[in-house]
């Protein structure tokens, strides 16, 4: 598989991914809702399934690149949750996204880290205690929408910590001269 297929296939994958990420969020969002809840072609698939696909996209791109230790450019597919900006009420959450992953880079000095960092994780943290409270937790029901909104908030945040690790983390694919290298030391060996 060639580089730009490899590539093209991750950027698929994302977006698949994001596509199933944000309608299982709008179903969540229903569920939420109750029986008021209404799906409209531009609430729900200009303001959540078209972004969540895009973020899905830009963050397999993202992850295409780092496999490919290419670096250049990478803050900026980091901001990748700001494809769900469609909605401007999400803001607190896709900084949440960005920002535990940012936590957790080791990019920057500790204190900017955790200044950035530990409002991420009480929001990310926050919000599915919160909607426990707000619901109840008195129905099997209640606790399977708890339990989905807390796994649904995680996932974009568990990619950006995966995708803003130190780079130093990835390993490189091996070079043609590693490779020679390697075939003249076993070839040496063997003599």
């Amino acid at each position: 598989m060639t580089g730009t297929s490899r590539t093209a296939t991750t950027i698929a994958i994302g977006a698949v991914g994001g596509l199933a990420w944000a309608a299982s969020m709008r179903g969540m969002m229903a569920q939420l809702a109750g029986f008021e809840s209404e799906f409209h072609w531009l609430g729900t698939f200009v303001f959540i399934l078209i972004p969540g696909t895009g973020m899905g996209a830009l963050l397999g791109w993202a992850f295409a690149r780092r496999i490919a230790g290419r670096t250049r450019g990478a803050a900026w597919l980091a901001l990748a949750p700001i494809a769900m900006l469609a909605d401007p009420a999400t803001l607190p959450l896709l900084g949440a996204f960005i920002g535990a992953g940012f936590l957790f880079s080791r990019r920057s000095r500790r204190w900017v880290r955790l200044l950035a960092g530990i409002p991420s994780l009480i929001l990310l943290i926050g919000v599915p205690v919160a909607a426990a409270f707000v619901v109840g937790m008195t129905t099997p029901h209640d606790a399977w929408l708890t339990i989905q909104l807390a796994t649904l908030i995680w996932i974009p945040a568990i990619a950006e910590i995966l995708l803003q690790r130190p780079w130093d983390d990835v390993d490189p694919q091996p070079t043609a001269q590693a490779d020679s290298t390697l075939i003249r030391v076993e070839h040496e060996s063997a003599a």
